[in-house]
């Protein structure tokens, strides 16, 4: 059969995608390994069932791995640092179309390596779209707050989300949102939210949590460009395990395609509660298609807050080569990279590089010094 033919024959073109010594391809070309196949028929294989008529529309297995190095080179230690992530991001689940205007979305995060395989509970949400202007979302997820958070990591240019982003998003969390598009170029949406999961399976539904609220409106000013609000607030800031220790966020962001030419902006302000200190900053980030498979990036950002600690360096890679402090009050960060998509966003290959700079409050003392770092990023992802 010619399904089987073209499944059997997308395995051996991705060999050759991931194995260079067993076949090369050039930017541009179609990975095409057979007429009429190509290993971008492998992700078509999650579709398992799909019904015009019934109660059950259709029903499709998702999931995504995300591998990724990265070598950390900082002033505070003599050696690098370097890691490789096997599982940088690695969820199963499926998606349900029902009655038409019904969507279930189930996933679960994965951990081979040590644990419990089933780590936590990813997403769990039910959607309701009965037209084309209007939805309604319950369960677990995203808050969509600043133009990177609410893009999901399957689409985001750059191989980590910015410093400030990471710094005020909040988890996935429960809640119910709805959302409206009033004409061609305004969509208005707002949620309410529980402010805590549970430890255990992190799900939606903690007693211990407060109440949280979201709301964002966009406006399309030209056909190439969005503009959006964004705002985030939480009742538990600083006691809920789902939230961070803002009680306000907000964000002005937006995004604009010029043919091969894309330009994404954010400017973020998060009000810190009790003792926390205020945090601000903005994002620029350019990005330009060299080929209809070739992307370059650059991306530059800038945090501040009121108090010489308030900025904190990213986790994932930054804080592992600063030994004599992770907090300051001023931090900028340059990034290039370059995309390389086999099967659009589906398989990709990635590499990065990042230097960022903290004006840092020294650990146990009262000096201060200037911090810096540089690290280079590779990586894959891929999802179905």
């Amino acid at each position: 059969m010619k399904t089987n033919s073209c499944i059997k024959a997308a395995i051996l073109g991705m060999g050759a995608a991931l194995f260079p010594a067993v076949g090369t391809v050039t930017a541009g070309q179609e990975m095409a390994v057979e007429e009429g196949c190509s290993i971008c028929d492998l992700f078509e294989l999650g579709k398992l069932y799909k019904s015009d008529t019934g109660l059950i529309d259709k029903v499709v297995l998702i999931g995504r791995y995300n591998g990724q190095y990265h070598l950390s080179d900082g002033d505070d230690l003599s050696d690098s640092f370097d890691n490789w992530e096997n599982h940088r991001r690695l969820r199963a689940g499926m998606k349900i179309y029902f009655l038409d205007d019904f969507e279930f979305k189930g996933q679960f995060n994965l951990n081979p390596e040590e644990g419990r395989f089933l780590e936590n509970v990813e997403d769990l949400i039910l959607k309701w779209k009965p037209n084309d202007d209007f939805y309604l979302t319950v369960g677990k997820q995203k808050a969509a707050v600043t133009r990177e958070w609410s893009d999901s990591a399957k689409h985001i240019k750059t191989l980590e989300r910015s410093q400030l982003v990471n710094q005020l998003v909040p988890d996935k969390i429960g809640g119910v949102v709805a959302g409206y598009r009033f004409t061609d170029r305004i969509l208005a949406e707002a949620g309410i939210y529980t402010g805590s999961n549970t430890e255990n399976w992190a799900l939606p539904w903690s007693s211990d949590g407060h109440g949280a609220a979201s709301a964002r409106i966009a406006y399309d000013p030209t056909d190439t460009t969005e503009v959006r609000f964004d705002y985030f607030y939480t009742d538990g800031a600083g006691h809920d395990n789902a939230v961070r220790d803002y009680d306000h966020i907000l964000s002005l962001n937006s995004e604009s395609d010029w043919g091969r030419f894309h330009l994404v902006t954010d400017l973020m302000y998060g009000k810190g509660t009790d003792d926390v200190s205020d945090v601000y900053g903005g994002l620029l980030m350019p990005y330009y298609d060299l080929t209809d498979k070739l992307e370059a990036v650059f991306r530059y950002t800038y945090s501040g807050s009121d108090e010489a600690d308030g900025i904190r360096l990213q986790k994932r890679y930054e804080r592992t080569v600063a030994e004599r402090g992770e907090h300051g009050d001023s931090y900028h960060s340059l990034y290039g990279g370059l995309n390389y998509y086999i099967c659009e966003d589906k398989l990709k290959l990635m590499l990065g590089v990042e230097w960022s700079t903290l004006d840092r409050l020294r650990e146990n003392t009262n000096r201060s010094d200037s911090f810096e770092q540089l690290t280079l990023f590779s990586g894959v992802r891929l999802y179905f």
